[in-house]
């Protein structure tokens, strides 16, 4: 009997086919593309807090995810010390998770000291949240700047740029 049985499922089985495509069907990913030169908000939290503003270029969209990228320049100061200062720029690139880095000079009276600023976390559009980590690649050490932090920024409109619009994809 289990013979029997065995041969129906094999005979069965070799001959069932798939279902077809359905042609009714159509699946489409929405497509969307801008290009802008922005206004770059930020704040940084780790042992001191700083906020940012600055300008930049932002390219973001979605298609199967959402995406972004972008270069600026700007200057982030002590919320409780304004005068120091950081004067920086850099880039970012994101798909949901994000990376960017930064090169920013510190400055504070007649001190300074540079650091190189890597970013990893998550990205959507123009908004992100990363951990950020400050490496100090001059000497001495300015007092006063967090190494660790947690940054959250987002890039308002200014300007679209021109072609904006025709490197939108519609379907």
């Amino acid at each position: 009997m289990r013979s029997l049985f065995f041969l129906w499922v094999t005979v069965a089985g070799g001959s069932a086919q798939a279902q077809g495509q359905d042609s009714s069907l159509h699946y489409r990913v929405s497509r969307e593309h801008h290009d802008e030169l922005t206004l770059r908000t930020g704040y940084h939290q780790g042992t001191y807090g700083f906020f940012e503003v600055g300008i930049g270029r932002s390219i973001f969209g979605m298609g199967h995810l959402p995406y972004g990228a972008g270069l600026h320049m700007g200057v982030e100061t002590r919320v409780d010390r304004l005068e120091l200062l950081g004067y920086k720029a850099g880039f970012f690139v994101s798909a949901v998770f994000a990376f960017g880095a930064h090169y920013i000079r510190y400055v504070e009276g007649g001190d300074g000291m540079d650091v190189l600023r890597p970013e990893l976390g998550f990205g959507l559009g123009k908004a992100k949240v990363t951990y950020a980590y400050n490496l100090r690649l001059s000497k001495p050490e300015l007092p006063g700047v967090s190494t660790h932090m947690l940054s959250l920024n987002y890039d308002l409109r200014l300007l679209r740029l021109s072609g904006d619009e025709r490197r939108r994809v519609h379907h």
